[in-house]
């Protein structure tokens, strides 16, 4: 399995038999097998999280299916498309929290989906693939602020928990999960409490604004996950796992 960073949020994950990109905002994506599928995720609506520009990429990848929330608008790009003659909605699943869908790719394997529900908005993604677990978080995190009341960080807190014991015990292979530095002192809540829940070999920080350090800093404040949590230094890094 190699991961790629791309920006943001965004990752490209490829195995050997099928690539899946998640969550593409902007930078340089490269090159792909076009004879595998490419599976293109987009857990909600924000611009950071979902750039149009992905449906371009059906013109090099015929064998491509897109993944999005629901509330991800895309009835103009399907009307656009059909005035083009290109069959976007055959390519297109649409998907909702707290549910689950099965997609069998052309390769001839299954790829499971089992979609959390944000903190904040759409999904979290959870699949499984080809023996792999790789999970996802979007912007589902634990969005405490400086200045908030107490009641509000008391009751995201425990919506987040919800959703992490749903996680409890899982192995997951690789995570990807939102790591804000805008949340000052409450930065590290949401990746500790994911890597007190799940099992993660691998965990990639996302969401962290460019702050290449922030990641540097709580690995240094938290020796006992230097083994799982992956430093990133930049974007378009490539890391390579068995």
């Amino acid at each position: 399995m190699r991961i790629i960073y791309i920006g943001h949020s965004g990752f490209l994950v490829e195995t050997e038999t099928a690539n899946f990109i998640f969550d593409y905002y902007k930078g340089e994506v490269p090159a792909l097998d076009a004879a595998l599928p490419l599976v293109v995720f987009a857990s909600h609506r924000h611009p950071d999280h979902y750039n149009p520009e992905i449906f371009s990429w059906m013109k090099n990848y015929p064998d491509i299916t897109y993944v999005l929330d629901r509330n991800c608008g895309i009835k103009w790009k399907i009307q656009e498309c059909e005035e083009k003659g290109v069959p976007l909605k055959e390519h297109l699943i649409r998907v909702r929290k707290n549910t689950t869908c099965e997609i069998m790719l052309s390769c001839g394997r299954k790829l499971k989906i089992q979609m959390l529900r944000s903190t904040d908005a759409g999904v979290a993604f959870l699949i499984r693939y080809d023996g792999n677990v790789i999970y996802h978080g979007g912007d589902l995190n634990c969005w405490q602020w400086e200045g908030e009341p107490d009641t509000y960080n008391a009751n995201m807190e425990r919506n987040f928990m919800r959703e992490m014991d749903k996680l409890s015990g899982v192995a997951i292979d690789v995570a990807f999960v939102p790591f804000d530095p805008r949340q000052q002192k409450y930065m590290d809540k949401g990746m500790e409490i994911f890597l007190q829940k799940a099992e993660p070999v691998k965990v990639f920080p996302m969401h962290f604004w460019g702050d290449y350090h922030s990641i540097q800093d709580f690995v240094f404040r938290h020796p006992e996950y230097a083994g799982q949590v992956v430093q990133i230094k930049k974007e378009g890094e490539q890391f390579t796992f068995p």
